[in-house]
């Protein structure tokens, strides 16, 4: 029987962050954990930085649910959702769900007991505040359009990359992908408060199931997670895998 040596206590949710050089030294150790499938689809990468980082993610995922499971992290086994959402088999899940992003230098990975979990990252690029207005235009719903449109060139770009995150993050506890349109929900652009979802006119009683928390993010990034029938306010507990600390690293 598997002995997990990680607990999520009840109302908590845990969320470790990655940087990919801190890992590069361990890229052996951690290639070995990833199933067959997992070795042949980073083969097929032509870049060898994309391999590098999907090797690295995929093994360090593979830890992180070994200590929150107890099963060996190379006999982790995953399924994959209709639009590739990964999730642990119902014999080995033990009532954890986890989502992961990553983009640039950075990962995240954040876990919870308490329903489904979504968290998405982003590297902030250095594009104009006229191009992302276009970007926001196509992409974005009449109403978040209208509301980053209204903002000083200045605060464009932050406001963008709420939305954009935040977005990515609802999407993700879905795990429909891009599936579900960008513009068929809405979520406030405002980063001075807490983040919203406005509208879900795909499903209105979303607006009552999922709820959506920034996350403190390293410079030049913006990051959020989006949470499904949690029960209560949650508690982020922030891990940084290169410290290896508790809970069972």
């Amino acid at each position: 029987m598997a002995t997990s040596s990680a607990t999520i206590q009840t109302g908590e949710v845990h969320v470790w962050s990655l940087r990919f050089s801190d890992a590069e030294s361990d890229i052996a150790n951690l290639s070995q954990l990833l199933s067959d499938d997992e070795q042949a689809r980073a083969v097929r990468f032509i870049s060898d930085c994309d391999r590098i980082r999907f090797t690295v993610a995929r093994g360090v995922l593979r830890q992180l649910l070994s200590a929150y499971t107890g099963h060996p992290a190379r006999s982790i086994q995953l399924i994959y959702g209709r639009h590739g959402r990964p999730a642990l088999t119902a014999s080995q899940a033990h009532g954890i769900n986890f989502n992961l992003s990553h983009s640039g230098e950075h990962a995240l990975f954040a876990l919870s007991r308490e329903g489904d979990v979504g968290v998405d990252i982003e590297r902030i690029r250095p594009y104009s505040s006229a191009y992302r207005l276009r970007l926001a235009k196509r992409f974005f719903s009449e109403l978040e359009f209208s509301a980053i449109q209204g903002l000083s060139a200045s605060k464009v770009e932050q406001a963008f990359f709420a939305c954009w995150t935040r977005k990515e993050a609802y999407i993700k506890v879905h795990g429909r992908g891009l599936s579900l349109p960008l513009s068929q929900f809405s979520v406030s652009v405002n980063t001075m408060s807490a983040p919203q979802l406005l509208a879900t006119p795909w499903c209105p009683s979303d607006l009552k199931l999922t709820r959506l928390w920034d996350l403190a993010a390293p410079r030049g990034y913006r990051a959020a997670i989006a949470l499904k029938t949690f029960a209560g306010d949650p508690e982020f507990r922030l891990f940084k895998w290169s410290d290896k600390v508790s809970p069972g690293l």
